[in-house]
This record gives structure tokens, C-alpha cells and sequence, in this order.
């Protein structure tokens, strides 16, 4: 029953898929490029934004302040718990400096010596004038 019913309606829409299939010889019919329309995109106006017109060079005093952190900042950076822990790191830091004998991080930088010694030197340098020479 169920496959009579499937040949039955395969039978009834194949002349219709024919139809979708053949290609139209009309000289008249053209046909047109794919067009994409895409909305312009909405401009955000923050009405809350000011934006100072003056521009103030910076100061001794602008340099070393620094502005407290914003709720919103603390909480987008995980909370008081991760800046609490910061703080407290930057004091064992600055209590470790105080140790006798503390080194820091940065040390001066030393000078290697030479790859070459005057002998090598100095026949390298004729090698190379040598052979701007023809």
C-alpha cells in the first residue's frame, strides 16, 4: 500500500520536476545578478559621552594620578577579590625591596667581547678590501 502510494505520487510530479528542469529559449527573458541589500549601519549615540573641546597638555601632576577604578571596571575585571589580591601583591613587592641585599629586576647591561681578536681583525679587513679590488 505504502509503495503504490509513493509510485504513485512520483509518477504525478515527475512531469512537474521536468518542467522546473527545462531551460526557456525566450530572447526576451534576461536574466539579472545576484543583488544583496544590507541595511545601513545605525550610528550609536552615546548621549552620556563627554568629549572635553579643550585639549590640555599633560602636567607633573596628571602624570602620576591615577583615576579609581569604576564599579563597572571592577566588575568587568572579576570583581574587588582580584584587584584586593593586586594590591596586595604590589605591597609584598614593595616590602621585598626593603630586604638587604635585594637585587632588582632590571639589571645594567654588560658588554660580551669581541667575537674577533686584533690578529682576526685585521685579516678579515684585508680579506675584504681584497675583494673590492679587481
Amino acid at each position: 500500500m505504502r509503495s503504490a502510494l509513493m509510485a504513485t505520487l512520483w509518477l504525478v510530479s515527475a512531469p512537474a520536476m521536468a518542467q522546473d528542469a527545462a531551460t526557456t529559449t525566450d530572447p526576451a527573458a534576461t536574466t539579472l545578478d545576484t543583488l544583496t541589500v544590507r541595511p545601513d549601519p545605525e550610528e550609536v549615540v552615546d548621549l552620556y559621552r563627554f568629549e572635553n573641546p579643550v585639549d590640555v597638555a599633560p602636567t607633573v601632576f596628571s602624570r602620576r594620578w591615577k583615576e579609581p577604578t569604576s564599579l563597572e571596571q571592577l566588575g568587568k575585571n572579576g570583581g574587588i577579590v582580584p584587584v584586593l589580591v593586586g594590591l596586595a601583591a604590589q605591597q609584598v613587592q614593595k616590602g621585598a625591596r626593603k630586604i638587604p641585599g635585594w637585587k632588582e629586576p632590571e639589571q645594567p647591561a654588560t658588554a660580551r667581547p669581541p667575537p674577533l681578536d686584533d690578529q682576526q681583525a685585521a685579516r678579515a679587513l684585508r680579506l675584504h678590501n681584497a675583494g673590492d679590488q679587481p
